[in-house]
């Protein structure tokens, strides 16, 4: 799983304002659409927020989510922590994935 960012520039100076999307072609249209309307400038960049490589194979069955939770947290860079648990539950892949909050 990769991260998609959009920065905000004003001229060639990095504004501390960014997005996060989970998707490429969400953040595509986005800036599509942001940078015809805006004298703002946003950039996209692609990150990978892992030290090593999540997929089905991460995910041991046998063992508890929270056990599956802390293994999953320490793979995660120390910059997107405060991601980890939106990256687990993407992720994992016996976690609920359509939630919505009210």
């Amino acid at each position: 799983m990769r991260l998609y960012i959009v920065q905000k520039f004003y001229r060639n100076e990095y504004v501390k304002d960014h997005l996060f999307f989970y998707e490429k072609d969400l953040m595509l249209r986005y800036l599509k659409k942001i940078n015809q309307s805006t004298f703002f400038i946003y950039r996209g960049i692609i990150v990978d927020p892992f030290f090593e490589i999540v997929d089905r194979d991460f995910f041991d069955s046998d063992k508890s989510i929270p056990e599956l939770f802390d293994k999953f947290r320490r793979n995660i860079k120390p910059e997107y922590q405060f991601l980890a648990q939106e990256l687990f539950y993407r992720s994992c892949p016996f976690t609920v994935k359509d939630k919505n909050f009210i």
